[in-house]
């Protein structure tokens, strides 16, 4: 079932972005002027507080302010369609190549996908989301293996000194030949890059529900 979120805004330009960006993510969002108009199936609300200042004890009420960006805001609003409340482990599972594949895991939860064209933008937006979630108990990136030991040598060496501040953190080679393609469908809209990334993180599931070490 299509997860839905409330939007309860007057700014055409945020809710504009906001649904665009949802619906990149298979989430559908229901935008008013009131939430008197947001039917009661709906738990999650987004809005301003310079626009409303909503109480309702039954609903999980979101503020574009409390965070730092856009961006932020909506990876929040994916924990909370998800059931994320706390930070158990984060794992983020990436698919190198000219295109890069990224899957961001919460609780053992895929929360986004991302595709990559420069190393650069995806190493900051995977220390972005280390840095939001330096509470978690475990910190782990999954990369697949699929590039040559020269290649894959020089992309964990530019992974590590990125991610150097980040403490407690994890990295583990995964060999993509052996991720079983076909495990679970390709939706529409996404990339084979972020595919590659999902499988990564199914892989290492499985892997260990196996006992294998």
């Amino acid at each position: 079932m299509k997860k839905i979120v409330g939007l309860v805004t007057l700014d055409m330009k945020f809710a504009s972005l906001f649904r665009e960006a949802l619906s990149r993510m298979g989430v559908k969002t229901i935008h008013t002027l009131s939430i008197d108009n947001l039917p009661l199936s709906i738990n999650v609300i987004v809005t301003k507080r310079g626009e409303f200042q909503v109480e309702d004890v039954n609903r999980r009420i979101l503020y574009l302010e409390d965070y730092q960006s856009l961006e932020e805001l909506i990876e929040r609003v994916l924990e909370v369609l998800n059931g994320v409340d706390s930070y158990q482990n984060i794992l983020i599972a990436i698919d190198p190549g000219k295109t890069i594949g990224v899957a961001y895991s919460v609780n053992d939860k895929i929360i986004r996908t991302s595709k990559y064209f420069h190393e650069l933008s995806m190493f900051e937006d995977v220390k972005a989301f280390l840095d939001r979630h330096r509470e978690a108990e475990e910190k782990m990136i999954l990369v697949g293996s699929t590039t040559t030991q020269e290649e894959l040598s020089r992309f964990l060496k530019m992974l590590t000194k990125y991610l150097r501040s980040i403490e407690g953190l994890k990295i583990e080679v995964i060999d993509e030949f052996r991720t079983a393609r076909g495990l679970i469908p390709k939706e529409k809209g996404l990339s084979k890059d972020e595919y590659s990334a999902i499988l990564l993180l199914l892989r290492r599931r499985s892997r260990f529900k196996k006992g294998d070490t």
